[in-house]
This record gives structure tokens, sequence and C-alpha cells, in this order.
């Protein structure tokens, strides 16, 4: 399924041989041992399935799977050693040892159950960098940045997100970044998304930042 994205937290041991076998199937893989530097990645650019072993989670398993559950909107697959227990928001589980094939085929039925978010008139396609319009037909695509920068809006959910927090989010500590730069891209979403850039109805300015409206009506149509 080209295009794809899986982040596979694993031991070191396990997650690049997962990684090279789901990439000659088809899927774009990132890898973690570390349970901080996932939730980290699941924050920027969105993820389309989650291949997470329980083993390297240890006690805080539990946390750290609500944790992931709530922070990405994305299927997570379960590696366990043993059948049986509570696997918070798991929406496959798997006991090893992982058979390949059953694992690409589970993910590949993962990522077909997700379903790509509307955002005014376009279908927002975070793993393939692009906002996509069915009605004409044609693809806008995004930069990097840009993909990130309205990922982090959209899993908002409709709340305002401050200038800082979009800054740490979308370019991490860098003094060089400032709300400048913030504000540059605003303006080149503003040019792909609206129908009126000059009259935002989709990318809005609130006080202290900024806040996603995806249905807006008047994008709609």
């Amino acid at each position: 399924m080209s295009g794809t994205r899986v982040l596979i937290l694993a031991d070191p041991s396990l997650a690049p041989v997962l990684a090279e076998a789901l990439r000659t199937h088809g899927f774009g893989t990132e890898t973690t041992a570390a349970p901080d530097a996932a939730l980290a990645l699941v924050a920027g650019i969105g993820f389309d399935v989650l291949v997470v072993d329980r083993a390297v989670l240890g006690r805080r398993a539990q946390a750290v799977l609500t944790r992931l559950c709530k922070t990405v909107d994305a299927p997570l697959c379960l590696l366990v050693d043993r059948p049986g227990g509570a696997n918070v928001g798991a929406a496959a589980v798997l006991t090893k040892p992982v058979r390949v094939p059953t694992l690409a085929a589970i993910v590949r039925d993962l990522a077909g159950r997700t379903r790509n978010p509307r955002i005014g008139r376009f279908e927002f396609r975070a793993a393939a960098r692009g906002l996509y319009d069915r009605e004409r037909g044609r693809e806008v695509r995004l930069t990097e940045t840009e993909t990130t920068l309205l990922d982090r809006l959209h899993k908002a959910k409709g709340r305002a997100l401050a200038r800082e927090d979009l800054l740490r989010a979308v370019w991490g500590y860098n003094a060089e970044v400032t709300t400048r730069t913030l504000e540059t891209h605003v303006y080149r979403l503003r040019q792909k998304l609206e129908r009126d850039p000059a009259r935002a109805r989709v990318l809005l300015t609130v006080p202290g930042g900024y806040r996603l409206v995806p249905r807006a009506k008047d994008q709609l149509r």
C-alpha cells in the first residue's frame, strides 16, 4: 500500500528486522525502542499504523498504550509474548514470534480502516503530503513542514493552539525559528486551503494562535 507509514516501537534487535521486512511489502517505516521517542514521533507527522512490542514498555505498558492512543489518530497493532492480558487501545494483537506475512496483512488491513480527514473541500492525505479535491480530481502538494503544521492543527480537534506550542511542535527548540516563520507557513497553507485566502474560513487566526475549522460550510461547496 504505497504511502502507508508505520511506526515500529520495539527492541533494537527486532525493530530493524520488522522495518526492513515491511518495507519489502511497500510500507514506509520508522523505528524506535524508546516509548518517549515514540510519543514525540506520533506528535509530529501522522502515522497510518503503529506496531508496538509490549515487551519494551515494561511496567509502564498500560500508561504508555493509553497515551499513544490519545495522541495518535491511527490504529495500533500490539506484539505480545503470550495471548491474553489487558491490551488497552490495541486494534490488533499478534503473538510473537512474528510471521512477517501475517504482520503485513494486519498492517494493510488496519491502514485500510484509516480514513483521510476532510478539511474544507479537501481530503487531507498526511502520509502522501497532499490535499485532494475529489470533486475536481486534483491534488495540491504540501511541503513536509506544511503537512506537520496542518496535522497538528487537525489533531487539536477545533481547539486553538498557541503560536509558541505550534513552534515547538513543528520546529522543535530552534532559536532561529520565530513567529514570523510560523506566520509565513500559515499564509502559504491558506493559499492552498481557502477559497478566499484573504477571508479565511478554515484556518483561523485567534488571540495568541490559530484554530482549524475543518468543516467550514462555505468551503464544502
